[in-house]
């Protein structure tokens, strides 16, 4: 009975603990939301061009689109993103194509009302298709890929995004393969809360 009684004042104060760290997490963290998209993207295909920057071989970018769904919050900052991109305009060379498939966990680095700053990095399959006659390499990878993008919220569901993805193909002939470059589109946020 005596122990009963010393824990009882500890269970209340571990109760109270956690309701009151419940009570302010929203405060500091976005709320948990389901987010889809897509997106115009430019990308250095680094195959046909003797630079990597996105910056570089300007008339011999891939062009194409990406789509995205994610989970802005499933613990703390962390939350989980899947794209898949489709490049298979212009580029160095008719007939080059590069597609990829990729999932992993994004960090939310600034959560505000207008503005969400995130860091990804995500693991996949990327494919590439090259054109006839050309060089050892086509077929598909085990790709992985840092990047980052900003969401600047328009309305309470819709939002601009800016992403830059730096995807690293390992396997691609001898020293890989190092497609990098930008997109810019629109994100749909079905169940909208404000950051």
């Amino acid at each position: 009975m005596a122990v009963t009684k010393a824990l009882l004042p500890l269970v209340l104060q571990a109760a109270l603990v956690g309701v009151l760290s419940a009570q302010t997490a929203p405060a500091i963290f976005a709320p948990s939301e389901l987010y889809f998209g897509a997106e115009p993207t430019t990308v250095n295909p680094d195959w046909g061009c003797a630079n990597g920057s996105p910056f570089s071989c300007w008339n011999h970018q891939l062009f194409g689109v990406e789509a995205y769904v994610g989970e802005n919050q499933v613990w703390r900052q962390l939350g989980v993103e899947a794209d898949a991109r489709w490049l298979s305009w212009r580029g160095p060379a008719s007939g080059l194509k590069e597609n990829s498939y990729e999932a992993g966990p994004s960090y939310r680095l600034v959560g505000r009302r207008s503005l969400v700053v995130t860091a990804d990095f995500r693991l996949g399959v990327g494919s590439i298709t090259l054109p006839k006659g050309d060089g050892p390499g086509q077929g598909s990878y085990w790709i992985y890929s840092p990047g980052a993008h900003i969401e600047q919220r328009l309305t309470r569901a819709f939002s601009i995004r800016y992403e830059y993805e730096y995807q690293m193909w390992p396997g691609f002939a001898n020293n890989g393969l190092t497609p990098n470059g930008f997109g810019v589109g629109v994100t749909y946020h079905p169940r909208p809360n404000v950051y």
